[in-house]
């Protein structure tokens, strides 16, 4: 892989967030502390607004309200903003907890939920909005096409480039949500299709004998890569997956675009980012 834009995912600070002592407002700062110069933002991590004691029941009351809905503020956008200007850091991807399989009577308050992310993107000028697709393992598969509908019109919509992760859920299950991503891709215009792809999470996909495939046709298909980490053995390799091989799946698929680090172990963030693009470069070549 040639050297791409590389970002600290939001997910790195995940035990500062739950216990209440980091916000995404925070993320600028640790990005830059680790060496890194792009971020990508997850919105359910945006602090608290003003007056959420009640925007969060107000906008509760819509029928099938996103949890994440009410955390949305233009004050807390622009301080995120105003921050990773602060610390020269680029927002690389503006990353939404979409859900495209709702039913039609919780659509609206789903589609609110879009134009909020799509507006995000906007203003914080990231060139990737990540989105997933939502569901159970339990969404029948007779409402697919309803998904892939409202996918495309998503991208059609979108200021960014689209990428959509294989984030459980209906993604669960891979072929399916191969099947999906491709037939979303098939309905677009020839000049929207390259501003679609697939957010490959290798950690995502579920074990068994059929995963190395399922990581090869997630690399052909991605437009943005998680390089996934948990914890790390003396010699500086990743323990939980095989990251050689999966670099070479990347590599064998000619992928050329941005990369999250998304350290999800315990302990300092910073030293598992750290430690994450010391392991990015040695097997990139960098």
């Amino acid at each position: 892989m040639n050297e791409p834009a590389l970002a600290a995912g939001a997910w790195c600070w995940h035990d500062a967030y739950y216990a209440s002592r980091w916000s995404l407002l925070d993320q600028p700062a640790g990005a830059g502390g680790a060496g890194l110069a792009a971020i990508e933002c997850n919105d359910f991590m945006l602090p608290p607004p003003r007056l959420s004691r009640v925007r969060r029941p107000l906008l509760g009351l819509l029928p099938g309200a996103p949890p994440e809905l009410w955390r949305y503020s233009r004050a807390s956008l622009h301080q995120l903003q105003a921050n990773a200007q602060a610390h020269n850091i680029r927002i690389l991807a503006w990353a939404i907890n979409s859900d495209f399989t709702v039913p039609g009577c919780h659509w609206p308050a789903q589609a609110l939920y879009l134009r909020r992310g799509l507006a995000a993107a906007r203003l914080l000028d990231a060139p990737r909005l990540r989105v997933i697709l939502g569901g159970s393992t339990e969404t029948p598969a007779s409402r697919d096409g309803l998904i892939v509908r409202r996918l495309a019109a998503l991208v059609r919509a979108s200021p960014a480039a689209v990428t959509l992760e294989n984030h459980w859920g209906v993604s669960a299950d891979i072929e399916r949500h191969l099947a999906i991503f491709d037939a979303a891709a098939a309905a677009l215009p020839d000049g929207l299709r390259a501003r679609f792809g697939c957010c490959f999470d290798p950690g995502n996909v579920p074990a068994g004998p059929e995963r190395p495939r399922w990581w090869g046709e997630l690399a052909r298909r991605a437009n943005h890569f998680h390089l996934k980490t948990t914890a790390f053995d003396a010699a500086g390799d990743e323990t939980h997956l095989p990251h050689a091989a999966i670099f070479g799946l990347l590599a064998e698929a000619g992928y050329r675009g941005p990369v999250t680090i998304e350290y999800a172990g315990e302990g300092d963030p910073m030293d598992g980012l750290r430690q994450s693009l010391r392991l990015y470069r040695r097997l990139a070549g960098r």
